[in-house]
């Protein structure tokens, strides 16, 4: 388990500090490869983050950057994660930017696996930096308590980069990366805003042994430390 904490005064300065941290991450790939990839959720806490990031001055058309999970949506409908990384960090001098993108239009998530793992392939691992949210209920990345998929994906022993959830979760069918993928890379930052999630951290890591917050299993693992952002 290794994992360290930081906290900031309030939000503006919680996405600031994420955003530098991000782009540190990706200049050090772009020297150490000449190419970087970098991971990062949906929802409302990353906004500020990708508009502060976009601003960086990055070789941008040396970046992947990967959705770590997808509501089996096209990219524009208002709830598609890869639309939100366009509308907010693929801006300026972020258009350069290439997106690995996880939807297709096929019925399900689990009929498009292959050619999105055969996607993810082309993309040098391990990636430079993963950032990722989470939800009141400890779930990130679609890797949702009590789902039977949720058990299978958080198993670092297996050798899957993908996890798909045909049976919609919270209104949609999803597609994300396990927990194997997602830990396979050199920096991870876990975004944890307000109390109420504050408080479902600190249980995870209280009882991380006997703990099945689908979090706890980011905490347990030891590929990589997970550096913990904190705010108001």
């Amino acid at each position: 388990m290794a994992m360290e904490e930081f906290a900031f005064p309030n939000r503006h300065a919680l996405a600031t500090a994420i955003a530098e941290r991000l782009a540190d991450a990706l200049r050090d790939g772009i020297k150490r490869n000449g190419t970087a990839s970098l991971v990062v959720p949906g929802g409302t806490t990353p906004v500020d983050v990708f508009e502060h990031l976009a601003g960086a001055d990055l070789a941008w058309e040396k970046i992947n950057v990967i959705p770590c999970d997808e509501r089996w949506v096209a990219v524009d409908h208002a709830d598609s994660n890869e639309g939100l990384i366009r509308r907010h960090l693929m801006i300026g001098k972020a258009t350069r930017a290439q997106v690995c993108t996880l939807y297709r239009p096929l019925p399900s998530p689990s009929d498009t696996l292959p050619d999105v793992t055969r996607a993810l392939q082309t993309v040098k691992r391990p990636f430079d930096a993963v950032f990722l949210g989470m939800g009141e209920d400890g779930h990130f990345a679609s890797l949702f308590p009590g789902r039977t998929e949720t058990a299978s994906a958080l198993a670092l022993d297996q050798p899957q980069d993908l996890m798909a959830l045909n049976t919609p979760a919270k209104g949609y069918p999803r597609i994300g990366l396990t927990l194997r993928a997602l830990t396979d890379t050199r920096t991870l930052i876990l975004a944890v805003p307000g109390a109420a999630k504050r408080v479902v951290l600190q249980n995870a890591i209280a009882h991380i042994d006997k703990n099945d917050l689908p979090v706890a299993a980011l905490f347990r693992q030891n590929r990589v430390k997970v550096d913990i952002m904190l705010s108001p």
